[in-house]
């Protein structure tokens, strides 16, 4: 899958969760629901770092190292800041990162998730990251298996054709040694048929 189309996919995402009206139900005024918005700057909040996720993807392997770096010294200054949090699992979980380590990016998006601290927008693009590193690290795991089963086999084959080398040589020496014997054979035969010459 493209990066590009996981960024449109991002943005249609968090531009419908930014769009979308909540009904809430509060005091009756005049009869009518009132309807409340979500905040615009969420929207802001999500189109930045859905910017921020192409921009990086863009960037050549040192200036994203130097990227990953920057965040990383800004969440050691101060933990708790939520878009360098968010910049660090995405940095981590992005296909086209030079510092991609799903793992790593499904821990933190996972926290970031169950401390309930993230907006609806920032929420739909968090768990989208989540699902995607979760089936990321499944396929991975799958691929690790395959490959330990494709070697087993592989030991299994060579294991195999070792036999068979051992048994061929062995029928060549039966071979050789049946020859032998029929040429001996053969030899006694040709003794024996010999007619004496003895006057």
């Amino acid at each position: 899958m493209k990066i590009n189309v996981i960024i449109i996919f991002l943005c249609t995402l968090a531009l419908a969760c930014g769009c979308a009206t909540k009904q809430v139900s509060s005091k009756q005024v005049s009869g009518k629901n009132t309807a409340v918005k979500l905040n615009p700057s969420t929207q802001i909040q999500v189109i930045e770092l859905l910017d921020f996720c192409e921009t990086y993807s863009n960037l050549t392997s040192e200036a994203q190292k130097k990227a990953f770096a920057t965040s990383a010294q800004a969440l050691a200054d101060n933990k708790n800041d939520l878009t360098h949090r968010i910049k660090q699992a995405t940095m981590l979980a992005l296909p086209s990162s030079h510092v991609r380590d799903t793992a790593k990016a499904q821990n933190l998006l996972q926290d970031l998730l169950q401390e309930n601290n993230l907006n609806a927008p920032e929420n739909a693009l968090i768990s989208l990251l989540y699902e995607y590193t979760l089936f990321d690290n499944k396929q991975l795991q799958k691929n690790r298996d395959d490959i330990k089963k494709l070697e087993s086999s592989q030991q299994k084959i060579e294991a195999l054709q070792l036999k068979f080398e051992t048994v061929q040589q062995k029928n060549e020496a039966l071979e050789q040694k049946l020859n032998h014997i029929k040429a001996i054979e053969k030899t006694m035969n040709e003794r024996n048929t010999k007619p004496d010459n003895k006057p």
